[in-house]
């Protein structure tokens, strides 16, 4: 919360400067209030600011809340145009009411047409029951006693930090409600449409450079072990670990320092062997070779490589990795 209200700080006294900080922070600020009240949702810790946060192509169905910012302005505007306080004070109601349950939808499908309907919204108010009516009744407390504050001559950077921990806490607060009744899996809201192959293998093409964008910051301020870390990790999780290892490789060719691409190498060749997967590993081979001539494998299976290139009459290589 203090990192993003620092962030809009900053945008607001940087005058004309600041608008281009506020339109990298606000999408960013959406996307962490998104993955905090799905992060509670399903009994996970919160999350964290991070630098794809702030990437306006990741995940765009987490820019949703935009368009409910823009429509609540311009309803705003025209109510307070018209001198409606009945209007203003019906408004309201339905925005205190109705907002949680759309980003509660959103945030359970990812689908930004089913977060608008009115029958999901409806269907997401009946499966938390009573539980729900905590929501905007906390969120009026605050926002009047923000608004007293605000009256009253309290300094405004009181209030607006007031106002961002309200913020937090909606969202917060409603993921902790779904959590409560188990929503995640109960609601009965229609499921967005499944991507296609094309479509998957986007995303993990995408998810694989985020990891690899992260292991090449650790590396390059010399972290280098807290690097591969972040890698073998994230090859636990794979489903198709192979292609994973040799794409991981062929990515790290493509920094400006080879070394770690030689040393990830290694490991490779290593999973190689233990799968039985011999082409394959000499090609490895052949290609650190080819990168650096006075590459070689672990100490611990020179012989057992050598024995390889032997018996796949690749002499070349095997004379070469005996030398020392």
């Amino acid at each position: 919360m203090l990192f993003y209200w620092s962030l809009f700080g900053l945008a607001y006294f940087a005058s004309f400067l600041g608008i281009p900080l506020l339109f990298l922070t606000l999408p960013a600020y959406l996307r962490f209030l998104l993955y905090l009240l799905e992060a509670r949702a399903n009994g996970r810790p919160a999350p964290v600011p991070a630098i794809e946060m702030f990437n306006p192509a990741d995940n765009l169905w987490t820019l949703t809340p935009l368009v409910h910012l823009a429509v609540g302005i311009w309803a705003g505007i025209l109510l307070v145009s018209s001198n409606s306080i009945t209007g203003v004070i019906i408004a309201s109601m339905v925005i205190l009411i109705a907002f949680p349950a759309s980003m509660a939808v959103l945030a359970v499908t990812h689908s930004p047409t089913s977060s608008v309907n009115p029958v999901n919204i409806a269907n997401m108010i009946r499966a938390c029951g009573t539980a729900y009516g905590l929501v905007p009744v906390v969120l009026a407390i605050l926002s009047t006693a923000l608004f007293m504050l605000y009256l009253s001559g309290v300094s405004l950077f009181l209030v607006n930090l007031g106002a961002s921990y309200a913020i937090v806490l909606l969202f917060s607060l409603t993921g902790a409600v779904l959590q409560s009744k188990n929503i995640a899996v109960q609601v009965e809201i229609e499921d967005p449409l499944e991507p296609d192959a094309a479509e998957l293998a986007q995303g993990l093409l995408t998810e694989r450079r985020k990891i690899a964008n992260h292991a090449y910051g650790f590396i390059s301020r010399g972290n280098r072990r807290g690097g591969f870390e972040h890698i073998r990790q994230w090859l636990e999780k794979e489903t198709a670990p192979d292609e994973a290892w040799r794409w991981f490789f062929e990515e790290m060719l493509k920094w400006e320092d080879k070394d770690p691409a030689l040393l990830f190498a290694q490991e490779y060749l290593d999973q190689l062997l233990e799968w039985h997967w011999d082409k394959e590993a000499i090609k490895l081979i052949a290609r650190c070779l080819h990168e650096n001539e006075r590459w070689r494998p672990h100490d611990s299976n020179r012989d057992q490589v050598i024995e390889l290139l032997q018996r796949q009459r690749r002499d070349d290589l095997s004379v070469h990795l005996a030398k020392r």
